[in-house]
């Protein structure tokens, strides 16, 4: 198959050029996409540079050292001016996918999320020249009454992903996936010497809905334990000040900030355990899933989390579910991996690499995902032979 993508995958070295660049989403389009080419399907992206609106932001955003040079992308470039930047963003969309399509006879049009400068640039090229819209949906901030909302941003789509597993459970549409990603196989590793020191390690939202109350409470709750803990990831304001102010008080508490990805390698190898605190009352948190879980999982260790709308149930047994979303529900938790067993903690290895093993590699979700969208490109092409 031949697709053509609306989205951006950044050099990771790029991260850090603006608050608005998302290392999550860039790795899990990067994750679907790497695959789809390995398989042999031949993917084209369009994407532009996330960046605030000017004049936090550049006027005119995008540079190409930005784009991760291992796929095909045309930049989208567009004018960075509130009122003006996504009408700017969906002619920019809409004209790198005339550019794109000539020559070349795509079978479908792939959207990481319903954006409106997605959507409004995907509607015209299908109605110009027929191809089916499939809408990847990877988060929706409220879906609204008798999701209204998502109704309304994804009018004309043909086929839908879901990552969260509720909303792919209540999405009222009849063409539907649910895939939340792929995993890395967890590599052998050294048995952990339970007389060391237990490291917490968390990456990822620093805000209320990330789980902010429980990252900053947590050390406070293991106050006399052999416990050390590294957060890090993108954080501003208050909340950046609180992070510092507790490593500052607390030196048990590493806070790094944003991380690089070399950094994440490393630090993953040092981790006994990791923890995931979103907020399950948020409902922005309905339509995510938490691609942290992925990353934690490929590391072969255990994983301490709040319980959201967005997992799917077969996750169940390879998180510690805390008994409730509070510093002192994960504190609990935390203290029943201190003197845990090298035996127990390798056995929980080995039975996440049976969980990916069994079907959870990217390679066998962008087999599920080309085998669901080749339905809506074959009645599309049949719709047009009967033109």
């Amino acid at each position: 198959m031949r697709l053509l993508f609306f989205g951006t995958i950044l050099k990771p070295s790029a991260f850090a050029y603006d608050a608005a660049a998302n290392p999550a989403s860039t790795k899990w389009l990067s994750g679907l996409v790497a695959a789809l080419v390995d398989l042999g399907h031949e993917v084209t992206l369009c994407g532009h540079c996330y960046m605030r609106a000017w004049p936090k932001g550049r006027l005119m955003p995008g540079r190409h050292e930005y784009l991760d040079s291992r796929f095909n992308t045309r930049l989208v470039r567009y004018v960075n001016v509130p009122g003006i930047r996504f009408p700017s963003l969906g002619r920019g969309y809409y004209l790198a996918a005339k550019e794109a399509s000539l020559g070349t006879a795509f079978d479908a049009i792939v959207t990481y999320n319903p954006y409106p400068w997605h959507v409004s640039a995907a509607l015209k090229i299908k109605a110009e020249v027929g191809l089916p819209w499939i809408s990847l949906n990877l988060d929706f901030d409220d879906v609204g009454p008798d999701w209204s909302f998502f109704r309304q941003a994804t009018t004309g789509a043909d086929a839908h992903l879901f990552l969260s597993h509720w909303g792919y459970e209540m999405a009222p549409v009849e063409r539907k996936l649910h895939l939340d990603g792929g995993i890395s196989v967890p590599p052998e590793s050294p048995t952990r010497d339970p007389n060391k020191t237990l490291h917490v390690v968390y990456l990822g939202k620093l805000g209320k809905s990330g789980g902010r109350d429980i990252l900053l409470g947590l050390p406070s709750c293991l106050k006399n334990m052999d416990v050390r803990f590294t957060y890090g990831g993108k954080a501003s304001g208050a909340d950046l000040e609180a992070y510092r102010k507790l490593a500052e008080e607390d030196p048990r508490v590493d806070f790094r900030g944003f991380v690089a990805d070399d950094e994440v390698q490393a630090l993953f190898q040092e981790a006994d355990v990791f923890i995931n605190p979103r907020d399950p009352d948020a409902k922005l948190n309905d339509m995510v899933f938490p691609s942290k879980i992925h990353h934690y999982l490929g590391a072969g260790k255990p994983i301490i989390s709040t319980w959201t709308r967005g997992l799917s149930p077969e996750y169940r047994d390879l998180l510690t579910v805390s008994k409730d979303a509070t510093a002192e529900g994960f504190a609990e938790a935390v203290k029943g991996f201190i003197n845990e067993k090298p035996e127990a903690m390798e056995s929980h290895r080995v039975r996440i690499r049976d969980f990916v093993k069994n079907g959870h590699t990217w390679e066998h979700q962008a087999r599920r995902f080309a085998e669901f969208i080749s339905k809506p490109i074959a009645l599309e092409s049949e719709a047009s032979n009967h033109e």
